[in-house]
């Protein structure tokens, strides 16, 4: 469960920035906010594979256990174990670790993209292909519940106005997931009682 989760988590940050575009896009207002940029660990295959054993001997561990994963770790994760987890035309991921929030950040071709946002949709605000970038704030609501906020979305070098999020987050169709304003809840453990980003990292603990 935890290891799907947090597997899901990067698909999660690709999924939410499908309509990421939507206001900027449709008016070009241009660039008023603070743009994001990502700078990405250089993957491997040994790094992916230590990440794949940290979360199968958390998962099995007892009670006051903890898990960290580095910026590296996860960006070996993305590369070579998350490949099936993305739908076609997603390509390019890419996660960025900071002292308390993430970024996730995937190249998108809407044009092949079925089943995450109504054509409609996708046809109206996101017409190219594009990078897209989500600052990204997990937490644990509650047990077995884990939160991610969504604090920015930007396609390319326009961010999309803080307002526009939530209803952002209402127009996907992400099974298993729910919308809570700006946030998304994930199902995890319930015996995970920390689920956040700190020092550089990703931080689990049991309970």
């Amino acid at each position: 469960m935890i290891k799907r989760s947090l597997a899901r988590l990067g698909c999660l940050g690709l999924i939410l920035l499908v309509v990421a575009g939507v206001w900027w896009l449709r008016d070009d207002i241009g660039g008023v906010w603070n743009r994001l940029q990502i700078t990405s660990s250089r993957p491997s295959e040994a790094l992916a594979e230590r990440a794949v054993d940290k979360l199968d001997e958390f998962a099995a561990a007892d009670e006051g256990s903890s898990l960290e994963l580095s910026q590296a770790e996860i960006q070996s994760l993305l590369t070579y174990r998350a490949a099936e987890l993305f739908p076609p035309g997603v390509s390019d991921p890419l996660v960025e670790v900071g002292d308390s929030t993430l970024l996730f950040s995937a190249r998108v071709d809407p044009r092949e993209l079925e089943g995450v946002a109504s054509p409609e949709l996708l046809e109206r605000f996101l017409s190219d292909s594009t990078r897209l970038i989500a600052e990204l704030d997990p937490d644990l609501v509650q047990p077995g519940i884990a939160g991610v906020e969504v604090v920015t979305l930007q396609a390319g070098s326009l961010v999309v106005p803080s307002l526009m999020v939530p209803w952002i987050l209402e127009g996907l169709r992400l099974d298993g997931f729910e919308a809570r304003g700006r946030m998304l809840l994930i199902p995890v453990s319930a015996r995970v009682e920390r689920f956040e980003v700190t020092g550089g990292a990703l931080v689990l603990e049991k309970r």
